[in-house]
């Protein structure tokens, strides 16, 4: 591995970490300026809305930007993108500035992301082996930024130096610029041929027709309604729920909605991405022995187990600490088992390609585009029923969502040979696939 790919594998941690910082203490912010108003759901559902969509739609066109002007200069834009934000935010009061601050966060990972992976397929072209390394460093980092060390400073920051630490945040940023600015080194790309190019216009339509068919194409639509349900639960429970247990809104009948330090909701946060994290490993050493939707549908019913033992907790959790501990175990390793639904609903996608020889970085693209779609959805959706009841709000969202996610599973489960048909020549024979076709 070489200094180059080193220098991107930090600064990428970096920049989640700071990421990370800005999202949950922006939480804490927006608890704080509506605090006795009953506003702060709502805020922090458009607020992160506002995030999702730009990364969404800017990840289209700083992708083709990487491509013509060069990855490593669009890489550079996205910690200054994200210093520019949380400059502004630590300096702000008003909601429609601090809104401007999420579309330019999202800019940030919309910049960000489609170019280091661009940047890592150039790098390890012909080296499988490394690549490997390379893609699973790259995702550790990237989850380990976000989920853990991110969200646990967070909470430290903000109880020490309140909203001062938005500054402090500012200096990760330029750290991660810093890495991108004087440790990577871009590999030249190669000069486009002299020849004559077909219209430019006629040449982008008959691209996004062809986008929009394998999108909308039956293997797809098969796959979407489960992962979307999926992706909003997650959703809507990470953009409320730290904001419910802050105290923003209180509810005596809710043990949950109590009031909570940010330091603690840090921690809990961080170990939650700790055993999210080692099931992500697991299922994905394992998960070749299973039918991919087996997976999902133990995945969903550990959704049903966490929404059941959420419910326990929020109404029985003052009673006792031995049962609040007992509970607390239930949702742990209900929490591992449904992380093997990511690692499933993405070998499903894989399996999807089989189809679109021509076209499998485009549908491997539609996986990220339904976790954005979804965590808008989450977020519409988690505003409304945090504002309405609360964490027992977002109980009966998740229920609403489970139903749709459950249902369109089933579908799937029943039309997987559509899918599979297509990948017959590449799955096992002999007793190890009888094996996995009977799970």
């Amino acid at each position: 591995m070489n200094r180059s790919i080193a220098s991107m594998l930090l600064a990428t941690f970096v920049l989640r970490v700071s990421t990370a910082i800005t999202g949950v203490m922006l939480v804490f912010l927006i608890d704080e300026l509506t605090r006795n108003k009953g506003t702060g759901p709502g805020t922090i559902s458009l607020l992160t809305g506002g995030f999702y969509t730009t990364e969404l739609t800017g990840a289209i066109v700083f992708g083709v930007l990487a491509d013509r002007y060069g990855r490593k200069v669009i890489m550079l834009l996205g910690p200054i993108f994200g210093s520019i934000a949380v400059f502004m935010t630590a300096l702000t009061t008003h909601i429609p500035v601090l809104f401007v601050t999420r579309l330019l966060e999202g800019s940030s990972t919309a910049a960000s992301i489609p170019s280091t992976l661009g940047f890592i397929a150039a790098e390890t072209e012909g080296n499988e082996r490394l690549r490997g390394r390379v893609v699973s460093l790259f995702e550790f980092a990237s989850l380990g930024g976000m989920l853990a060390v991110g969200p646990a400073m967070a909470g430290f920051l903000w109880d020490a130096f309140g909203r001062t630490a938005f500054f402090l945040d500012c200096g990760l940023y330029l750290v991660a610029l810093a890495l991108y600015a004087y440790g990577v080194s871009e590999v030249r790309r190669a000069s486009p041929p002299p020849i004559a190019r077909p219209d430019p216009v006629r040449r982008t339509a008959g691209a996004m027709s062809r986008y929009w068919s394998i999108a909308t194409s039956r293997k797809v639509l098969l796959f979407v309604p489960t992962w979307l349900s999926i992706n909003a639960i997650l959703g809507l429970w990470a953009l409320q729920a730290p904001l419910l247990l802050k105290g923003n809104i209180t509810d005596s009948s809710q043990f949950l909605m109590q009031g909570v330090s940010a330091t603690t909701i840090g921690i809990g946060e961080a170990v939650l991405a700790v055993i999210f994290g080692a099931g992500l490993l697991f299922w994905g050493m394992v998960y070749a022995r299973f039918r991919r939707t087996t997976m999902m549908l133990m995945g969903v019913g550990a959704f049903c187990v966490i929404t059941v033992d959420v419910l326990a907790i929020n109404h029985l959790g003052g009673i006792s600490v031995p049962l609040l501990a007992a509970l607390g175990v239930i949702a742990a390793v209900a929490l591992f088992t449904l992380s093997g639904a990511t690692p499933a609903a993405l070998g499903l996608l894989a399996d999807v390609t089989e189809g679109f020889e021509a076209d499998r970085s485009a549908i491997m693209g539609l996986y990220s585009v339904f976790l954005g779609v979804g965590q808008v959805i989450g977020a519409v959706v988690g505003g409304i029923a945090a504002s309405w009841k609360g964490i027992d709000g977002l109980i009966v969202a998740t229920v609403g969502l489970l139903a749709i996610g459950m249902g369109a599973l089933l579908n799937l489960r029943a039309h997987e040979v559509v899918i599979m048909d297509a990948t017959a020549g590449l799955r096992p024979r002999g007793p190890e696939a009888a094996t996995k076709e009977d799970r």
